[in-house]
């Protein structure tokens, strides 16, 4: 993380009932007496302490928005989610009519609570909206030169012609997930592309616009890429022109019990 966040337990509030004790996963809250106390700030900043404490006597700084308290109106019902999961599609034709920013915000939220390991919260976006074509046309020249190799490693893509919008296709939003863990900021993505669904939007992955990202440093830049990091997903967004009426059929789960 990027800012100084320190743990402090309110002794005044602090009931001695232990659970930020037994939940902590870094062993960092310990009791003393009949009170929690904080041993050291080397730890992960969690903030399960916070979030379990029956009082409110643990806080910590250094963030901008306050914890929620936890409403069953927060949770989702199983069947709902499983729908959802079944009913998306990699929506690849779009209408013109344009994502508000509010909207945006609520899918970067998506992946901002999104969890990460270690709770690194080492994840960055970049929003592109306005000059979409900026970072397309210069992406499709490469990526049509890539081509050529594609082709020999998979057959299904030599029948697919690159159109000038054939990374975006012509959507109205995109949004490069970048981070040094690729697990990290894969997860925040999945998380995004349920909010964007649940928004009412069209999402596909553009991984060949990914794939060009790892070869052209001139666009890194232009995406704020910095060094250790790389693109690890790009959400291409927006409303779909099209209604699909069921889901696909998958094979089965292939599983090992134990």
């Amino acid at each position: 993380m990027k800012r100084e966040h320190i743990i402090t337990v309110d002794s005044s509030l602090c009931i001695g009932c232990g659970l930020c004790v037994s939940d902590c996963p870094t062993a960092t809250i310990k009791m003393a007496g009949d009170k929690a106390v904080v041993t050291t700030q080397d730890c992960i900043k969690c903030g399960h302490c916070q979030a379990i404490c029956p009082q409110y006597a643990v806080t910590i700084s250094g963030f901008d928005d306050a914890p929620e308290t936890i409403t069953p109106a927060m949770h989702v019902d199983a069947t709902s989610l499983l729908g959802q999961l079944k009913a998306r599609r990699s929506v690849r034709q779009f209408t013109r009519q344009q994502i508000a920013p509010e909207l945006i915000a609520q899918i970067i939220e998506a992946g901002r609570y999104t969890p990460t390991g270690t709770n690194k919260q080492g994840v960055s976006y970049t929003v592109l909206q306005k000059n979409l074509a900026d970072y397309e046309a210069p992406s499709i020249r490469l990526f049509r030169r890539l081509k050529l190799v594609i082709d020999i490693v998979y057959k299904g893509f030599r029948a697919i012609e690159i159109d000038d919008h054939f990374l975006f296709k012509n959507a109205t939003a995109v949004i490069v997930i970048k981070g040094a863990d690729e697990v990290d900021a894969a997860l925040a993505a999945s998380s995004m592309e349920l909010m964007a669904q649940s928004l009412g939007l069209g999402v596909f992955y553009s991984g060949f616009f990914t794939m060009v990202t790892r070869i052209s440093g001139k666009l890194r830049h232009k995406l704020g890429i910095r060094r250790g990091e790389k693109a690890v997903t790009t959400l291409v967004l927006g409303y779909p022109a099209v209604r699909y009426q069921r889901t696909v059929q998958r094979e089965p789960a292939d599983v090992l019990f134990d």
